[in-house]
């Protein structure tokens, strides 16, 4: 029988485990003695390295009073934790699951061919994507807040590698009001300082690259195996399939060799800042 152990479903739910005990107040050493579980096992289970069974997780919800809808939601979870990739509707029902394999990641490839990657993007930049997408401004102000506070993984004290592999139309047709974009490009070339952060784009004449296929994230941990998330309209996808997850590693290495080198790149967006000062 396959593990349900680290699994897309398992992180998730280890996460909104950890949640709903945080907003209960209580510790994990008080609700392992309610379990007659130990405080380690406890943790194990909130970072998806152990998965509760699906009584282990009532037991646990039931403590801390999670009940209705949000209950059922997460028991399906626990029923379906084994699966090694999880496809949902509704782009933010992976968003603690993510979220967790960014923090723990030591190197995170983002191909994205026609928008900036989510981790360098600038509030306005984001907050025009989302209410372009339909979110109304509320919504969108309450996910681009959760959004900047995910990028502290890339200024931490021992912070992430980002390679962020960026398609020119990304850059030069902005999906937002000038100045926006604008504001965002020189966002880009400031993260451009930072040593953990790459920038490579893809060339506007660069022939076929798996970049054309759509945007993917692989993250690569010093201890665990590989993740890759996709993030669609109004779905997101994780895998950790072993042998597709090896493909996705396979296009990121040759992506790698078909972008332009950093500095080839913060030339390219010094120039389109120059280009685009003319019509803000």
């Amino acid at each position: 029988m396959a593990s349900t152990a680290d699994t897309p479903r398992s992180r998730q739910l280890g996460a909104e485990l950890r949640q709903a005990r945080k907003a209960s107040g209580m510790t994990t050493h008080q609700l392992g003695r309610q379990l007659d579980r130990s405080h380690t096992h406890v943790s194990r289970w909130e970072t998806g390295k152990l998965t509760p069974s699906e009584a282990d997780t009532s037991a646990v919800l039931g403590i801390l009073g999670v009940t209705g809808e949000e209950r059922d939601r997460l028991l399906k979870l626990a029923r379906d934790a084994g699966d090694p990739n999880w496809v949902a509707p509704g782009v933010d029902r992976q968003l603690a699951a993510l979220t967790e394999y960014e923090r723990t990641a030591h190197t995170i490839v983002d191909v994205q061919p026609l928008l900036i990657p989510g981790l360098l993007q600038t509030a306005e930049y984001a907050r025009s994507i989302m209410i372009g997408a339909g979110a109304t401004r509320g919504e969108a102000d309450q996910r681009v807040t959760f959004r900047l506070g995910r990028r502290d993984v890339l200024t931490q004290r021992d912070p992430v590698e980002l390679v962020a592999i960026i398609g020119e139309h990304a850059l030069r047709y902005p999906p937002c009001e000038p100045n926006v974009m604008l504001e965002q490009l020189r966002h880009l070339l400031s993260w451009a300082e930072l040593p953990n952060v790459s920038l490579g784009a893809i060339p506007l004449e660069q022939r076929y690259t798996p970049a054309l296929e759509g945007p993917f994230v692989l993250l690569e941990f010093e201890r665990a195996k590989p993740v890759v998330h996709l993030e669609h309209y109004r779905s997101s996808t994780t895998i950790t399939d072993a042998k597709d997850v090896a493909d996705y590693k396979a296009a990121a290495d040759s992506l790698r060799q078909a972008t332009m080198s950093p500095d080839t790149t913060t030339r390219l967006i010094t120039k389109i800042i120059e280009e685009l000062k003319g019509v803000t």
